[in-house]
């Protein structure tokens, strides 16, 4: 700890992930999302051994889910032609048509939340806006957030952000979090390690949580 003005600041990684001030939050690892994610086979295991060694060590673990406005009634015009893109489609009328099947929103069964967890929906790639997440936080006394999940230049980069301009700090976990776009992934994890974020491995966090 460094201490400046009589206040205690965590300086080392194994301060800034100390169990009682940490969460492990797991972004959009859902069906529709996670499993198109290019290293989702690497990534998965490690984000399942890492979520029950938390669990272990008293460190909270909190889950996002992606829940879409409606189209027609509730959606802003920017993510109309977003959701356009990323369709391939030039009428948002094959938007409207789009059959929604319940499964795709579901966890995957790997990563299937405990009791003590926290499940939270969202409806923008970021963790805060619109929702409850830094009430629940800091409710739970929470002053770091450690991030795995898809994708790695949205919601992970995005929730990592705004978690950092809120006062959070923010650890990234390399090698569990992914992108079905291998080159965006890399460019969003290079430009938050030159950001100053805390970028590790999932090895790196869980010799901490292991230490007795």
């Amino acid at each position: 700890m460094i201490e400046i003005a009589g206040k205690k600041i965590a300086t080392t990684l194994a301060e800034i992930v100390e169990p009682s001030r940490t969460a492990l939050l797991i972004w959009d690892m859902e069906y529709a999302i996670g499993p198109n994610a290019f290293n989702y086979q690497d990534m998965l295991p490690k984000l399942q051994e890492l979520a029950a060694l938390a669990r272990s060590a008293g460190v909270r673990v909190c889950y996002s889910v992606q829940t879409p406005f409606d189209l027609a009634k509730e959606e802003a015009g920017v993510w109309v032609r977003i959701r356009m893109k990323r369709a391939k489609t030039s009428d948002p009328q094959k938007l409207l048509s789009e059959k929604k099947d319940p499964h795709d929103r579901e966890i995957i069964t790997e990563l299937q939340p405990q009791p003590q967890d926290i499940v939270f929906q969202k409806r923008r790639p970021d963790g805060f806006i619109g929702t409850d997440l830094d009430l629940i936080l800091r409710s739970n006394g929470i002053k770091t957030l450690v991030i795995g999940g898809v994708a790695t230049e949205g919601g992970v980069e995005g929730t990592a952000r705004s978690a950092r301009n809120l006062g959070y700090d923010v650890v990234v976990l390399t090698d569990c979090v992914g992108s079905r776009n291998r080159e965006a992934h890399d460019m969003a994890l290079k430009l938050m390690e030159q950001s100053f974020f805390d970028v590790v491995t999932a090895a790196d966090i869980s010799a901490i949580w292991r230490q007795p």
